[in-house]
C-alpha cells in the first residue's frame, strides 16, 4: 500500500507494453473486477479500452464479482488498427 500513488503501477504497465511490442505482440488483454476503479483508470489512461464485462466471473473474498475486460492494441507492431494512447 505505500508505494499507491507513486507511478510504480504505470511504470510496471508502460515496461510490460514496451517489452510487449519489441516481441511482436498486437494484442493485451485485461480482466480487472468491476469495482476496481484505480485498476481500470491506469488501464485506460495506458490506452487500454473495454470490449466487454463477464457478469459474476471473478470470486474474490467468497464473493462474485463482474469482470471488465479490457484490451491494447499496438500500432507499432499491428498497424493502424484500432488508436492506443501512451502511458506517457
Amino acid at each position: 500500500m505505500e508505494a499507491r500513488g507513486q507511478g510504480v503501477g504505470a511504470a510496471l504497465l508502460k515496461r510490460l507494453i514496451e517489452v510487449s511490442e519489441g516481441d511482436g505482440y498486437w494484442t493485451l488483454q485485461a480482466h480487472i473486477i468491476a469495482a476496481n476503479d484505480a485498476s481500470l483508470a491506469l488501464h485506460r489512461k495506458c490506452g487500454f479500452r473495454e470490449v466487454g464485462v463477464r457478469e459474476r466471473y471473478g470470486h474474490l473474498d467468497d464473493i462474485w464479482h463482474d469482470v471488465v475486460l479490457l484490451e491494447r492494441r499496438s500500432e507499432r507492431t499491428g498497424g493502424a488498427g484500432l488508436p492506443v494512447k501512451s502511458c506517457g
